[in-house]
Protein backbone atom coordinates (compact mmCIF):
# COMPACT_ATOMS: atom_id res chain seq x y z
CA UNK A 1 0.00 0.00 0.00
CA UNK A 2 2.47 2.73 0.61
CA UNK A 3 4.83 1.79 -2.66
CA UNK A 4 1.63 2.28 -4.58
CA UNK A 5 0.91 5.85 -2.76
CA UNK A 6 4.72 6.81 -3.60
CA UNK A 7 4.69 5.92 -6.93
CA UNK A 8 1.45 8.33 -7.47
CA UNK A 9 3.14 11.26 -5.70
CA UNK A 10 5.54 10.80 -7.95
CA UNK A 11 3.20 10.58 -11.27
CA UNK A 12 1.14 13.57 -9.93
CA UNK A 13 4.24 15.60 -9.41
CA UNK A 14 6.00 14.66 -12.69
CA UNK A 15 2.38 16.23 -14.18
CA UNK A 16 2.70 19.25 -12.44
CA UNK A 17 5.88 19.94 -13.81
CA UNK A 18 5.10 18.97 -17.42
CA UNK A 19 2.47 21.26 -16.85
CA UNK A 20 4.26 24.21 -15.56
CA UNK A 21 6.57 23.78 -18.66
CA UNK A 22 4.29 23.54 -21.82
CA UNK A 23 1.83 26.40 -20.44
CA UNK A 24 4.08 29.16 -19.59
CA UNK A 25 2.95 32.39 -17.72
CA UNK A 26 -0.39 32.74 -19.47
CA UNK A 27 -1.47 29.93 -17.44
CA UNK A 28 -0.23 30.71 -14.19
CA UNK A 29 -3.94 31.14 -12.34
CA UNK A 30 -5.50 27.82 -13.81
CA UNK A 31 -1.89 25.98 -12.57
CA UNK A 32 -2.62 27.55 -9.12
CA UNK A 33 -5.76 26.32 -9.04
CA UNK A 34 -4.85 23.07 -10.44
CA UNK A 35 -2.37 23.41 -7.48
CA UNK A 36 -4.62 23.48 -4.88
CA UNK A 37 -7.08 20.77 -6.42
CA UNK A 38 -3.95 18.54 -6.09
CA UNK A 39 -2.98 19.67 -3.11
CA UNK A 40 -6.31 18.91 -0.92
CA UNK A 41 -7.00 15.53 -3.18
CA UNK A 42 -2.94 14.57 -2.23
CA UNK A 43 -4.23 15.46 1.51
CA UNK A 44 -7.40 12.87 1.41
CA UNK A 45 -4.99 10.36 -0.40
CA UNK A 46 -2.79 10.54 2.69
CA UNK A 47 -5.66 10.54 4.91
CA UNK A 48 -6.45 7.42 3.73
CA UNK A 49 -3.41 5.76 3.41
CA UNK A 50 -2.80 6.60 7.67
CA UNK A 51 -6.09 5.28 8.73
CA UNK A 52 -5.67 1.93 6.45
CA UNK A 53 -1.93 1.98 7.90
CA UNK A 54 -3.06 2.14 11.45
CA UNK A 55 -5.53 -0.25 11.07
CA UNK A 56 -3.43 -2.93 9.18
CA UNK A 57 -1.03 -2.06 11.89
CA UNK A 58 -3.39 -3.09 14.70
CA UNK A 59 -4.22 -6.31 13.07
CA UNK A 60 -0.64 -7.49 12.89
CA UNK A 61 -0.20 -6.21 16.74
CA UNK A 62 -3.58 -8.38 17.34
CA UNK A 63 -2.32 -11.37 15.46
CA UNK A 64 1.14 -11.44 16.75
CA UNK A 65 -0.10 -11.27 20.12
CA UNK A 66 -2.67 -14.10 20.09
CA UNK A 67 0.14 -16.02 18.48
CA UNK A 68 2.73 -15.15 21.40
CA UNK A 69 -0.22 -15.65 24.06
CA UNK A 70 -1.40 -18.68 22.39
CA UNK A 71 2.60 -19.77 22.69
CA UNK A 72 3.53 -18.76 26.31
CA UNK A 73 0.05 -20.70 27.16
CA UNK A 74 1.87 -23.87 25.78
CA UNK A 75 4.46 -23.15 27.08
CA UNK A 76 3.20 -22.93 30.95
CA UNK A 77 0.80 -25.84 30.93
CA UNK A 78 4.05 -27.99 29.46
CA UNK A 79 6.47 -26.39 32.53
CA UNK A 80 3.28 -27.52 35.50
CA UNK A 81 3.25 -30.87 34.16
CA UNK A 82 6.59 -31.14 34.00
CA UNK A 83 6.72 -29.88 37.38
CA UNK A 84 4.00 -32.13 38.79
CA UNK A 85 5.33 -35.39 37.56
CA UNK A 86 8.83 -34.10 39.34
CA UNK A 87 6.82 -33.56 42.60
CA UNK A 88 5.31 -36.69 42.30
CA UNK A 89 8.76 -38.51 41.80
CA UNK A 90 10.23 -37.04 44.69
CA UNK A 91 7.16 -36.98 46.95
CA UNK A 92 8.38 -37.62 50.91
CA UNK A 93 5.89 -38.78 53.80
CA UNK A 94 5.19 -35.88 56.16
CA UNK A 95 6.15 -37.21 59.67
CA UNK A 96 3.20 -37.07 62.51
CA UNK A 97 4.10 -33.79 64.89
CA UNK A 98 4.78 -34.93 68.52
CA UNK A 99 2.33 -34.48 70.80
CA UNK A 100 3.76 -31.96 73.73
CA UNK A 101 6.35 -30.48 72.27
CA UNK A 102 8.54 -28.11 74.46
CA UNK A 103 7.78 -24.75 74.07
CA UNK A 104 11.44 -24.17 72.43
CA UNK A 105 10.74 -26.45 69.67
CA UNK A 106 7.56 -24.92 68.65
CA UNK A 107 6.53 -23.87 65.20
CA UNK A 108 2.52 -22.84 65.25
CA UNK A 109 1.14 -21.21 62.04
CA UNK A 110 -0.58 -18.01 62.68
CA UNK A 111 -3.85 -20.15 62.88
CA UNK A 112 -2.86 -21.63 65.56
CA UNK A 113 -1.28 -19.11 67.37
CA UNK A 114 -4.69 -17.54 67.44
CA UNK A 115 -6.52 -20.45 68.47
CA UNK A 116 -4.15 -20.96 71.53
CA UNK A 117 -4.74 -17.08 72.12
CA UNK A 118 -8.45 -17.65 72.06
CA UNK A 119 -8.52 -20.47 74.55
CA UNK A 120 -6.03 -18.58 76.73
CA UNK A 121 -6.81 -15.07 77.01
CA UNK A 122 -5.35 -14.42 80.25
CA UNK A 123 -2.03 -15.65 79.54
CA UNK A 124 -0.25 -13.10 78.22
CA UNK A 125 2.74 -13.34 76.19
CA UNK A 126 2.65 -17.29 75.95
CA UNK A 127 2.81 -19.80 73.09
CA UNK A 128 2.33 -23.35 72.71
CA UNK A 129 0.77 -25.96 74.81
CA UNK A 130 1.78 -29.03 76.58
CA UNK A 131 3.87 -30.01 79.46
CA UNK A 132 7.84 -28.96 79.34
CA UNK A 133 10.85 -30.72 81.76
CA UNK A 134 11.82 -28.09 84.63
CA UNK A 135 15.63 -27.04 84.42
CA UNK A 136 16.41 -26.94 88.60
CA UNK A 137 14.62 -26.18 91.64
CA UNK A 138 13.41 -23.21 92.35
CA UNK A 139 15.90 -22.81 95.35
CA UNK A 140 18.81 -23.86 96.16
CA UNK A 141 19.23 -27.14 98.22
CA UNK A 142 20.99 -25.34 101.08
CA UNK A 143 18.59 -22.53 101.06
CA UNK A 144 15.95 -24.79 102.25
CA UNK A 145 15.36 -27.31 104.90
CA UNK A 146 11.93 -29.48 104.19
CA UNK A 147 8.77 -29.30 101.58
CA UNK A 148 5.21 -29.67 102.61
CA UNK A 149 2.72 -30.97 99.74
CA UNK A 150 -0.12 -30.06 98.60
CA UNK A 151 -3.60 -30.66 100.83
CA UNK A 152 -2.43 -28.84 103.85
CA UNK A 153 -5.86 -27.30 105.62
CA UNK A 154 -5.00 -24.51 107.53
CA UNK A 155 -6.41 -21.06 109.00
CA UNK A 156 -8.22 -19.54 105.51
CA UNK A 157 -7.42 -22.56 103.55
CA UNK A 158 -10.19 -24.58 104.77
CA UNK A 159 -10.17 -26.82 101.67
CA UNK A 160 -6.99 -28.27 101.09
CA UNK A 161 -4.32 -26.29 99.82
CA UNK A 162 -2.73 -26.30 95.80
CA UNK A 163 0.80 -25.32 96.45
CA UNK A 164 3.50 -26.82 98.38
CA UNK A 165 5.46 -24.92 100.63
CA UNK A 166 9.52 -24.57 100.31
CA UNK A 167 10.50 -24.19 104.20
CA UNK A 168 13.51 -21.48 104.21
CA UNK A 169 16.45 -22.99 106.30
CA UNK A 170 16.23 -20.17 108.75
CA UNK A 171 13.61 -17.98 109.39
CA UNK A 172 15.15 -15.69 111.65
CA UNK A 173 17.57 -14.08 108.93
CA UNK A 174 14.52 -12.20 107.72
CA UNK A 175 12.80 -11.14 104.22
CA UNK A 176 15.40 -11.01 101.25
CA UNK A 177 17.44 -13.85 102.61
CA UNK A 178 16.85 -16.53 100.15
CA UNK A 179 16.72 -16.55 96.06
CA UNK A 180 13.76 -17.55 93.99
CA UNK A 181 14.89 -18.11 90.49
CA UNK A 182 12.72 -19.75 87.06
CA UNK A 183 12.55 -23.44 87.01
CA UNK A 184 12.33 -23.32 83.09
CA UNK A 185 11.99 -20.86 80.21
CA UNK A 186 8.95 -18.49 79.83
CA UNK A 187 6.46 -15.34 80.30
CA UNK A 188 5.65 -14.07 83.42
CA UNK A 189 1.74 -13.53 82.58
CA UNK A 190 0.57 -12.31 85.76
CA UNK A 191 2.06 -10.36 88.86
CA UNK A 192 0.04 -8.91 92.28
CA UNK A 193 1.03 -7.16 95.10
CA UNK A 194 0.08 -7.99 98.71
CA UNK A 195 0.23 -5.60 101.31
CA UNK A 196 -2.34 -7.17 104.02
CA UNK A 197 -2.58 -10.63 105.47
CA UNK A 198 -4.70 -12.88 103.72
CA UNK A 199 -6.41 -14.32 107.17
CA UNK A 200 -6.75 -11.15 109.17
CA UNK A 201 -7.29 -8.53 106.27
CA UNK A 202 -4.72 -6.67 108.47
CA UNK A 203 -1.55 -4.60 106.39
CA UNK A 204 1.94 -6.19 106.03
CA UNK A 205 4.68 -5.86 104.80
CA UNK A 206 4.28 -6.18 100.68
CA UNK A 207 4.41 -9.62 99.45
CA UNK A 208 4.23 -10.81 95.78
CA UNK A 209 2.60 -13.73 93.52
CA UNK A 210 4.10 -14.86 90.45
CA UNK A 211 2.29 -17.12 87.58
CA UNK A 212 4.68 -18.23 84.88
CA UNK A 213 3.85 -19.16 81.22
CA UNK A 214 6.30 -22.46 80.50
CA UNK A 215 3.44 -22.72 77.94
CA UNK A 216 -0.19 -21.55 77.21
CA UNK A 217 -1.39 -24.46 78.83
CA UNK A 218 1.56 -25.48 81.47
CA UNK A 219 2.31 -22.89 84.52
CA UNK A 220 4.17 -22.56 87.63
CA UNK A 221 3.26 -20.23 90.23
CA UNK A 222 5.16 -18.21 93.29
CA UNK A 223 4.20 -16.70 96.05
CA UNK A 224 4.92 -14.65 99.37
CA UNK A 225 7.83 -13.40 97.55
CA UNK A 226 9.47 -10.74 100.05
CA UNK A 227 10.86 -8.79 96.95
CA UNK A 228 11.35 -8.96 93.15
CA UNK A 229 14.57 -8.94 91.19
CA UNK A 230 14.76 -5.24 90.57
CA UNK A 231 14.90 -5.54 86.37
CA UNK A 232 11.36 -7.46 86.24
CA UNK A 233 10.02 -4.99 88.81
CA UNK A 234 10.69 -2.12 86.76
CA UNK A 235 8.96 -4.16 83.45
CA UNK A 236 5.67 -4.29 85.34
CA UNK A 237 6.11 -0.76 86.89
CA UNK A 238 5.72 0.32 83.35
CA UNK A 239 2.45 -0.85 83.08
CA UNK A 240 1.54 -2.61 86.50
CA UNK A 241 0.15 -5.49 84.21
CA UNK A 242 -2.39 -3.83 82.14
CA UNK A 243 -3.12 -4.73 78.93
CA UNK A 244 -4.38 -1.49 77.90
CA UNK A 245 -0.64 0.26 78.90
CA UNK A 246 0.72 -2.33 76.70
CA UNK A 247 1.30 -5.42 79.38
CA UNK A 248 1.82 -7.95 77.43
CA UNK A 249 4.53 -10.75 80.15
CA UNK A 250 7.74 -10.55 80.67
CA UNK A 251 10.04 -13.81 79.29
CA UNK A 252 12.19 -15.21 81.43
CA UNK A 253 14.90 -17.79 81.44
CA UNK A 254 15.84 -20.92 83.48
CA UNK A 255 18.01 -19.89 86.34
CA UNK A 256 16.68 -16.02 85.92
CA UNK A 257 16.48 -14.23 89.64
CA UNK A 258 12.92 -13.41 90.13
CA UNK A 259 12.95 -12.68 93.69
CA UNK A 260 13.60 -13.22 96.95
CA UNK A 261 12.01 -15.24 100.31
CA UNK A 262 12.57 -14.36 103.61
CA UNK A 263 11.16 -14.93 107.42
CA UNK A 264 8.60 -17.10 105.74
CA UNK A 265 7.54 -19.98 103.51
CA UNK A 266 7.25 -19.62 99.52
CA UNK A 267 4.03 -20.75 97.77
CA UNK A 268 5.16 -23.18 94.39
CA UNK A 269 2.49 -24.96 92.24
CA UNK A 270 2.50 -26.18 88.94
CA UNK A 271 -0.80 -26.39 87.21
CA UNK A 272 -1.75 -27.75 83.69
CA UNK A 273 -4.32 -26.67 81.85
CA UNK A 274 -5.39 -29.40 79.77
CA UNK A 275 -5.77 -31.69 82.84
CA UNK A 276 -8.86 -31.46 85.18
CA UNK A 277 -8.66 -33.54 88.84
CA UNK A 278 -11.51 -36.15 89.11
CA UNK A 279 -11.41 -36.16 92.74
CA UNK A 280 -13.51 -32.74 92.46
CA UNK A 281 -17.52 -33.63 91.87
CA UNK A 282 -18.28 -30.00 91.23
CA UNK A 283 -15.39 -28.55 89.47
CA UNK A 284 -17.21 -25.23 88.13
CA UNK A 285 -17.70 -24.27 91.86
CA UNK A 286 -14.16 -23.26 91.74
CA UNK A 287 -13.98 -20.67 89.56
CA UNK A 288 -12.62 -18.40 91.90
CA UNK A 289 -9.46 -20.17 91.87
CA UNK A 290 -9.24 -21.16 88.19
CA UNK A 291 -6.20 -22.86 88.22
CA UNK A 292 -6.86 -25.19 91.38
CA UNK A 293 -8.76 -27.92 89.74
CA UNK A 294 -5.56 -27.90 87.19
CA UNK A 295 -3.10 -28.85 90.01
CA UNK A 296 -0.83 -31.48 89.01
CA UNK A 297 2.14 -33.14 90.39
CA UNK A 298 5.32 -31.66 90.13
CA UNK A 299 8.15 -33.80 90.99
CA UNK A 300 7.92 -35.69 87.88
CA UNK A 301 8.91 -32.28 85.59
CA UNK A 302 12.14 -32.31 87.45
CA UNK A 303 15.44 -33.80 86.28
CA UNK A 304 16.38 -37.30 88.20
CA UNK A 305 19.22 -35.54 89.95
CA UNK A 306 16.94 -32.58 90.88
CA UNK A 307 13.81 -35.11 92.22
CA UNK A 308 15.83 -36.86 94.34
CA UNK A 309 17.03 -34.09 96.27
CA UNK A 310 13.29 -32.18 96.44
CA UNK A 311 11.45 -36.14 97.88
CA UNK A 312 14.44 -35.68 100.37
CA UNK A 313 13.56 -32.80 101.58
CA UNK A 314 9.59 -33.79 101.18
CA UNK A 315 7.79 -34.59 104.68
CA UNK A 316 5.56 -36.72 102.70
CA UNK A 317 6.71 -40.00 102.16
CA UNK A 318 3.64 -42.13 100.42
CA UNK A 319 2.54 -41.96 97.32
CA UNK A 320 1.39 -39.39 95.88
CA UNK A 321 4.71 -37.46 97.26
CA UNK A 322 3.11 -34.22 96.12
CA UNK A 323 0.20 -34.47 98.02
CA UNK A 324 -3.75 -34.06 96.59
CA UNK A 325 -6.12 -31.95 97.21
CA UNK A 326 -9.53 -33.32 95.52
CA UNK A 327 -11.08 -35.80 98.31
CA UNK A 328 -14.94 -35.84 96.84
CA UNK A 329 -16.40 -39.09 96.85
CA UNK A 330 -20.32 -39.11 95.61
CA UNK A 331 -22.82 -39.65 98.23
CA UNK A 332 -19.64 -40.17 100.98
CA UNK A 333 -18.74 -37.68 103.70
CA UNK A 334 -15.32 -37.20 102.33
CA UNK A 335 -14.42 -33.72 100.33
CA UNK A 336 -15.22 -30.49 100.23
CA UNK A 337 -18.82 -29.06 101.87
CA UNK A 338 -20.30 -25.63 101.31
CA UNK A 339 -22.49 -23.74 102.93
CA UNK A 340 -25.87 -23.35 101.13
CA UNK A 341 -26.64 -20.27 99.10
CA UNK A 342 -22.95 -18.88 100.03
CA UNK A 343 -21.77 -18.89 96.59
CA UNK A 344 -19.80 -21.89 96.56
CA UNK A 345 -15.96 -21.46 96.60
CA UNK A 346 -15.99 -17.79 96.23
CA UNK A 347 -18.25 -17.34 99.33
CA UNK A 348 -20.53 -14.42 99.97
CA UNK A 349 -17.67 -11.91 101.03
CA UNK A 350 -14.60 -12.22 98.52
CA UNK A 351 -12.18 -10.70 101.86
CA UNK A 352 -13.75 -14.25 103.83
CA UNK A 353 -14.58 -15.99 101.09
CA UNK A 354 -13.73 -19.07 103.40
CA UNK A 355 -16.66 -18.39 105.89
CA UNK A 356 -18.65 -21.14 104.64
CA UNK A 357 -16.27 -23.40 103.72
CA UNK A 358 -16.45 -27.25 105.56
CA UNK A 359 -13.65 -30.14 104.79
CA UNK A 360 -13.25 -33.40 105.45
CA UNK A 361 -10.07 -34.40 104.25
CA UNK A 362 -7.18 -37.00 104.87
CA UNK A 363 -4.10 -35.48 106.24
CA UNK A 364 -1.39 -34.10 104.08
CA UNK A 365 1.59 -35.54 105.41
CA UNK A 366 0.06 -39.22 106.48
CA UNK A 367 -3.38 -39.72 104.23
CA UNK A 368 -4.09 -42.65 107.02
CA UNK A 369 -5.30 -40.26 109.65
CA UNK A 370 -8.04 -37.67 108.50
CA UNK A 371 -8.88 -34.02 109.57
CA UNK A 372 -11.82 -31.32 109.80
CA UNK A 373 -11.67 -28.01 109.08
CA UNK A 374 -14.71 -25.25 109.39
CA UNK A 375 -14.53 -21.30 107.83
CA UNK A 376 -16.25 -20.36 111.02
CA UNK A 377 -16.05 -21.56 114.17
CA UNK A 378 -16.99 -19.77 117.44
CA UNK A 379 -13.74 -20.62 119.57
CA UNK A 380 -11.13 -20.03 116.46
CA UNK A 381 -7.63 -19.09 117.82
CA UNK A 382 -6.66 -18.04 114.15
CA UNK A 383 -7.57 -14.43 113.02
CA UNK A 384 -9.42 -16.14 110.02
CA UNK A 385 -12.05 -17.37 112.53
CA UNK A 386 -11.30 -20.46 110.80
CA UNK A 387 -10.43 -23.83 112.24
CA UNK A 388 -9.40 -27.39 111.89
CA UNK A 389 -8.60 -30.57 114.44
CA UNK A 390 -7.59 -33.93 113.55
CA UNK A 391 -9.84 -36.79 113.95
CA UNK A 392 -8.93 -39.14 116.37
CA UNK A 393 -10.14 -42.91 115.57
CA UNK A 394 -11.73 -42.29 112.40
CA UNK A 395 -14.13 -45.13 111.87
CA UNK A 396 -16.24 -45.55 109.56
CA UNK A 397 -13.78 -44.06 107.68
CA UNK A 398 -15.21 -40.66 106.12
CA UNK A 399 -14.70 -41.81 102.83
CA UNK A 400 -16.87 -44.81 103.42
CA UNK A 401 -19.76 -42.67 105.31
CA UNK A 402 -23.13 -42.39 103.12
CA UNK A 403 -26.91 -41.21 103.93
CA UNK A 404 -27.35 -45.16 104.62
CA UNK A 405 -25.37 -44.93 107.55
CA UNK A 406 -28.00 -42.47 109.22
CA UNK A 407 -25.01 -39.69 110.06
Amino acid sequence: MLAITRNILILFSTGLMLLMVGCGPSLEEELAEAQEAAAAELAAVKAELAVAAEEKAAAVVVQVAEQVAAAVAEQVVAAAAELAAIKAATATPISPIPEATPISDLTNTSSEKNNISDEYPFFHGCSGTGTVMFDQSPMYYEDFISIRPYGQISGAHVTPIDHVYFNPMDRSLGRDSYEVRAIADGVIYYIKPRDFSVDSGKEKLREWRVDIAHTCSFHSYFDLLTSLSQDILDEWELSKGKTSLGWNGIPVKADQLIGRIGGQTLDFGVYNYEVVLEGFIFPEHYSMESWKIHTVDPFPHFPDEVREVLLQKNLRKVKPFAGKIDYDIDGKLSGNWFEVDTNWFAGKDRHKYWDGHLTIVPNHIDPTAWMFAIGNWPDATSSSGAADFKIVNAEPSPGNVGVEQGI
